[in-house]
């Protein structure tokens, strides 16, 4: 891993800027029964088409994936329905669909014959729908059938189903009770994935119909992937694995697995040989624990691992403990048939692994994907959808781990997340980078969490979206005690749509909060900052920091681009940074601690 401090600090200068001035538009907008008017709010943006500041080596920003996203509610879409964005600044008890939708906006389709139609734009035999369908009256959600069209032409029919969103609680606040009398619902939205009858091909129209025998009250639709998913792979070469259906899986019933598996795994340590589980769906009522050892799946289409229990704790029955050195999972789905929470959904991968890989794993409806304190490892490839909890944590003392082209939408807390925490006394964390991953739609807490340790890297991501607080943030709070933040780069990101406004804060898109410990010598530079909901920047917090803010991009903010809160103690350069179509009568910087924060400032716009 590259110390970001050995590299040199001044990247260069931005030499083209494919930047679309917007203005932010946060209305409500409902279109009723309209199959051709579209809206070219700049909501329907996907992550795939975010104009960049400046480019990499590569020019790539975000992770590369195989799929493509359309949003319901693009101009490129034909509906018939209600479509719904968002709009206004949303107010501290707000909870909307529309707010955690991808793009912050959706189509709905309530009466039969409402549709909405994407044109498709590569070949497919695989599509995942994101939704949200009525919970059933005392909670715990239900299924009902959505007809699927292609060209006009009714091709199959899709089960989508409530039981994994809808939870209750206080305004505001990320309620986990799935009884609909707690108080306000939130979590409005999953995802569903479906092997097609027949592929899809380019210049195809796909069409989400209700129709008369499609039962639910409404059917609100988010998105689409559209994937030409691949065949089954080729098991590892022979000698080298063994098979979990030697052991008495057999992936073609509903008999639990877990035994059969265990006992596999337990083979493959003594014999220093791969676990292979083939094609097929596989149950697993208790967590396996692999110490030193490698397991494969056929593929992420091909390879399922389901957990059936519910969990007594918040690591459940689902997934793997990776300890020892060189543990290894990759290419397979994993998914909870139980009804779980943030308190019993359980995390996909825990451990204190040296040299870890995980690569190519679908993780959904856990509490966690990644939950890991290792070192020196890799994940990267993969799938994190509708958590409970942060999708990808590392803490407590991680170290020299990357994360890399990951992709995360739907976590009921941080999507990616680097801690360094004082309560377990362990070393701080150092030397962790993320780089090209996209993070959207979190419905709590941030798409990216910077807290504690240094020398860390955090660079050409993707973060869009977030209903309640910021889309990035480094948070230092009293509540949760963090080693110093220090010697860590932030660059070449883009951050769209960010912040929220929960317990009244008006969180910034970028929130920097140094609440119980010091943050040094950080550089922001070359991020964009796009249709911020409140402020582009916000600096807040008793104790000291000191970041230095390079050629980074603010373009329409909903209100003042930077401002530093006036218990903010510290200083700030600001150098060659540009704020663009910035609301009449807001400030571009303002500084409400004057008297505890030193400001240097050159070059910048406002200048």
């Amino acid at each position: 891993m590259i110390n970001p401090l050995a590299r040199d600090r001044m990247f260069p200068l931005i030499s083209s800027l494919f930047l679309v001035s917007v203005s932010p538009v946060w209305s409500r907008v409902l279109v009723a029964d309209n199959g051709d008017k579209q809206s070219t709010s700049p909501q329907g943006m996907t992550a795939a088409t975010l104009p960049l500041p400046d480019k990499n080596a590569t020019g790539q920003r975000g992770a590369a994936v195989p799929f493509v996203t359309s949003e319901a509610e693009a101009a490129t879409n034909h509906f018939k329905g209600t479509k719904v964005m968002m709009s206004g600044l949303p107010s501290r008890e707000a909870s909307t669909p529309e707010m955690e939708a991808s793009g912050r906006g959706y189509v709905q389709l309530t009466q039969t014959g409402d549709f909405v139609e994407f044109p498709i734009a590569q070949t497919a035999n695989a599509l995942v729908v994101r939704h949200c369908i009525p919970d059933a009256p005392a909670g715990g959600g239900i299924s009902a059938p959505l007809n699927l069209y292609v060209n006009g032409k009714l091709r199959q029919t899709l089960t989508l189903s409530s039981k994994h969103n809808w939870l209750y609680g206080e305004a505001g606040e990320n309620g986990q009770s799935n009884d609909p009398t707690k108080g306000q619902a939130h979590v409005f939205w999953d995802e569903s994935r479906f092997l097609l009858s027949k592929p899809i091909r380019k210049g195809d129209t796909l069409r989400l119909q209700k129709d008369a025998t499609n039962t639910a009250d409404f059917y609100r639709i988010d998105l689409v992937d559209t994937e030409n998913a691949p065949p089954a792979l080729v098991p590892p070469p022979k000698g080298t694995f063994l098979s979990v259906a030697d052991f008495g899986a057999k992936g073609n019933d509903q008999i639990d697995d877990t035994q059969a598996i265990t006992n596999c795994i337990a083979a493959a340590k003594a014999t220093n040989k791969t676990v292979w589980i083939p094609a097929g769906t596989y149950y697993q009522s208790a967590r396996f624990t692999l110490d030193g050892v490698k397991l494969r799946g056929d593929g992420m289409w091909r390879t399922e691992l389901i957990s059936t229990v519910e969990g007594d704790n918040w690591f459940g029955n689902i997934g793997f403990q990776l300890n020892g050195e060189n543990p290894q999972v990759s290419d397979l789905y994993m998914d909870s048939d139980a009804h779980t929470s943030r308190s019993t959904g359980g995390k996909a991968f825990t451990g204190g692994a040296n040299n870890w890989r995980i690569q190519n794993v679908w993780m959904t409806h856990t509490l966690c994907g990644l939950w890991f304190e290792g070192k020196n490892g890799i994940m990267s490839g993969c799938r994190i959808r509708s958590t409970y909890a942060d999708a990808i944590n590392l803490n407590n003392g991680a170290s020299n781990n990357l994360i890399e082209n990951n992709h995360v939408r739907g976590s009921g807390d941080d999507g990616i997340a680097i801690l360094s925490e004082t309560e377990l006394k362990k070393p701080p964390s150092f030397h962790n980078t993320v780089r090209f991953n996209t993070v959207s739609a979190v419905w709590w807490g941030h798409n990216g969490d910077l807290a504690g340790g240094s020398g860390h890297v955090i660079e050409d991501n993707i973060f869009v979206d977030n209903a309640k607080m910021g889309v990035f943030t480094i948070n230092l709070p009293g509540s949760f005690p963090m080693n110093p933040l220090s010697n860590s780069i932030v660059c070449r990101n883009s951050f769209v749509r960010g912040g929220g406004n929960y317990a009244w804060q008006k969180r910034g898109a970028v929130w920097i909060y140094a609440g119980s410990t010091t943050i040094t010598n950080v550089f922001f530079q070359d991020n964009l900052i796009l249709n911020p909901i409140f402020r582009g920047i916000q600096l807040t917090g008793g104790e000291s920091q000191n970041i230095t803010f390079e050629r980074n991009i603010i373009d329409a903010p909903g209100e003042n681009a930077i401002q530093i809160e006036s218990d903010a103690t510290g200083s700030a350069s600001f150098e060659s940074n540009t704020v663009r179509n910035l609301p009449k009568d807001l400030g571009t910087l303002v500084n409400n601690s004057k008297d505890k924060f030193v400001l240097n400032q050159s070059k910048n716009s406002w200048q």
